[in-house]
């Protein structure tokens, strides 16, 4: 499994929904993120042996790669045009890799919705 793999579940909407629902929360929404509770959750290990669970890894890293590359560049622009069209890009990342993240654990469109949909 690769490290940014592992980035990108941890970095999910799905389970940072997770996380914010069983860690401890403080005012302005600010929630706990220690080992006890981020220990608990859920990584998908991937079987490399199926090759549709391997390409779902494989298709995230580079989604991951590409999310790292866009963030690094983003402080360097000068113009709202070019921040924008570089923020516009990392929304898109972004969604490509919860959608296969919500792929990845099976959830239906409703339980998607419910993730979507839960406030910060």
């Amino acid at each position: 499994m690769s490290p940014n793999y592992v980035l990108a579940l941890l970095n999910s909407k799905l389970l940072f929904w997770r996380l914010r629902s069983i860690s401890n929360k403080f005012r302005g929404g600010w929630i706990t993120c220690t080992k006890q509770y981020v220990e608990t959750l859920p990584i998908y290990n991937i079987d490399v042996t199926d090759p549709i669970e391997k390409d779902r890894h494989d298709k995230i890293v580079l989604l991951v790669d590409k999310m790292l590359s866009l963030n690094k560049r983003l402080p360097e622009l000068k113009t709202d045009h070019e921040k924008t069209a570089i923020q516009r890009q990392i929304d898109a990342t972004d969604q490509q890799i919860d959608q296969l993240v919500y792929e990845l654990y099976g959830l239906t469109d409703e339980e998607i919705r419910i993730v979507e949909e839960a406030r910060p």
